[in-house]
């Protein structure tokens, strides 16, 4: 009996991010890239060690080099190189970085809640909100939730923690945002 029970609860959805949204705290990091005399923010995700994605928008044509701060530390790291996944607003840095890395999932449930991390005007913002559902045939998602510049590269974050998008625009004012979904980018992963 205690073995179904324990199946039962094991089948239960855990909400990771309900309870503590600063879980993941350690896989977020601020993008930033030198454009003259000032900073262009953006938003990054670390998915292992050694690499964290964002877009491309954010690093490439910029001029400056980018460099990253983890959210949970404040701890600053050289990227060493960036390479864009196939033809995708997405690009890995690669580098020497410190976290526990965020595991990607496939599954996207329209109107479950997700959470976003982001940069807007380089400030750590958490947005909270819900998928609202696919644009331009299934490669966009669209999402139900605050952001704003700075917010792009951010991860889109279901309750478990698992990383099923990448943010990378505005859309209707701030009201909502379009993201790269996990199955667009895990070929290349």
């Amino acid at each position: 009996m205690k073995s179904i029970v324990m199946l039962f609860l094991s089948l239960l959805p855990v909400s990771v991010l309900a309870e503590n949204p600063y879980a993941v705290e350690s896989a977020i990091y601020k993008v930033v890239v030198p454009v003259g005399n000032s900073n262009y923010f953006g938003t990054g995700v670390l998915l292992s060690p050694d690499r964290i994605l964002t877009n491309c928008h954010i690093v490439q044509g910029k001029g400056g080099w980018p460099k990253v701060m983890q959210r949970k530390t404040g701890d600053w790291f050289k990227v060493a190189k960036y390479y864009q996944l196939g033809k995708l607003d997405a690009c890995v840095l690669v580098g020497g970085f410190r976290g526990q890395p965020v595991a990607p999932s496939a599954k996207i449930v329209e109107g479950e809640n997700i959470w976003l991390y982001g940069y807007p005007s380089g400030i750590p913002v958490i947005g909270q909100g819900s998928v609202l559902g696919y644009a331009d045939g299934g490669k966009t998602l669209k999402l139900g939730a605050f952001c704003s510049g700075g917010s792009s590269g951010g991860p889109v974050l279901n309750a478990r923690g698992e990383l099923i998008g990448l943010n990378f625009a505005v859309y209707r004012y701030q009201k909502s945002c379009l993201a790269i979904p996990v199955i667009e980018l895990r070929p290349y992963l």
